[in-house]
């Protein structure tokens, strides 16, 4: 129950951070980033790429890449899983002129394979802007497995961030693959690279099922 509490609270926190947040901010310049991508693969179906590029190549910011793969109740890899993803850019907008994470620039959908996997790559995402107390960098994410509700699960943080609070790290602790605080390794041609799994939980699609595509 307090770990619902502190899901529920951090949430609500970050709605209301997110609406100060789009009111204070103002638009900056952007640079050039080069890129590397991998070959797209469809998921189940022509338009369902199981990997996707969210940031372009001329985004400016450290490239990193992520994967995984999503595993039901069975422990199996699920297959169709729609994964959305969004974040700020390398200086800490969603959007500009006003920063406004329901229109974040931002953001990609991607379906796992047959296999169950899921591969991104972007930018590496920034603090928020102009706001006095900034939560950890992250990646926000929503699931929509076959037959149950779209739903957010705990956003992508990253380890050795120095504003990842102590209660994140804490609850991420010991889950390996299944932490949502994602150690970067090196990868090709400079590509930070990442690992984070997903179990599918039945529970918490129907607690953090999304009203039409946002909190409730």
């Amino acid at each position: 129950m307090r770990r619902k509490l502190l899901d529920v609270d951090g949430r609500r926190s970050f709605i209301r951070g997110a609406s100060v947040f789009a009111l204070t901010t103002v638009a900056l310049p952007p640079a050039v980033a080069c890129l590397r991508a991998a070959p797209v693969e469809d998921a189940r179906g022509a338009g369902r790429p199981s990997r996707i590029e969210i940031a372009g190549r001329e985004e400016p910011g450290a490239r990193m890449g992520m994967s995984g793969t999503v595993y039901g109740v069975d422990a199996k890899p699920v297959p169709g899983v729609k994964i959305f993803l969004y974040q700020t850019d390398a200086e800490g907008y969603y959007s500009r002129r006003v920063s406004d994470p329901r229109r974040a620039r931002l953001r990609g959908t991607v379906w796992t394979d047959a296999q169950g996997r899921y591969a991104f790559e972007t930018v590496k995402p920034a603090h928020y802007a102009n706001v006095a107390s900034q939560p950890a960098m992250h990646i926000h994410v929503h699931l929509e497995p076959p037959g149950l509700p779209d739903h957010w699960v705990d956003s992508y943080y990253f380890d050795g961030d120095p504003k990842l609070q102590s209660g994140v790290v804490e609850r991420a602790r010991g889950l390996g693959r299944f932490s949502n605080v994602v150690a970067l390794g090196p990868g090709e041609s400079g590509v930070a690279q990442g690992v984070r799994d997903f179990r599918i939980d039945p529970a918490q699609a129907e607690r953090n099922r999304l009203v039409d595509g946002w909190y409730r």
